[in-house]
């Protein structure tokens, strides 16, 4: 990892922070299934690694997703990010490119392969909402 994208992540850590608040790191809904904060989902979505994301990871991107992209779905559950980390390792998803591909695959072959309902919309809006994180960083530097 680079320098560079080590500060990012810091940075893109303590906006996150800011933005969810400090109880993402106390424990409760996204400590229960492999712990998580912001800072560490984030680090594993720009290093191409959601093959080492956890539940609560999932967890933590939705909720950074719904605050600071309005997503429009409701908070992930842990039965659903549980789904999602399952998909995603049945699938050997290591990068959002391959996520968005698969996305797409089944939207044009719904026949062929069958995401359910719940999983596709945390799927999606974790997909689509990739730079997000970046983002954040550069707007605190303004």
């Amino acid at each position: 990892m680079t320098a560079a994208k080590a500060i990012v992540l810091v940075v893109v850590g303590s906006t996150c922070l800011v933005l969810c608040g400090c109880g993402l790191l106390s424990g409760g809904r996204t400590c229960d299934q492999g712990c998580s904060n912001p800072l560490q989902a984030t680090a594993k979505i720009l290093s191409n690694r959601l093959d080492r994301l956890n539940p609560d990871d999932v967890q933590v991107l939705a909720d950074l997703v719904i605050q600071a992209a309005g997503a429009q779905i409701p908070a992930v559950t842990n039965e659903q990010a549980a789904a999602v980390i399952s998909f995603l390792r049945a699938n050997n998803i290591t990068t959002i490119e391959q996520l968005q591909e698969l996305i797409d695959e089944a939207e044009q072959n719904p026949s062929v392969l069958v995401i359910p309902d719940d999983v596709l919309a945390v799927l999606q809006a974790i997909a689509a909402n990739q730079d997000l994180y970046v983002q954040a960083a550069q707007q605190q530097e303004i």
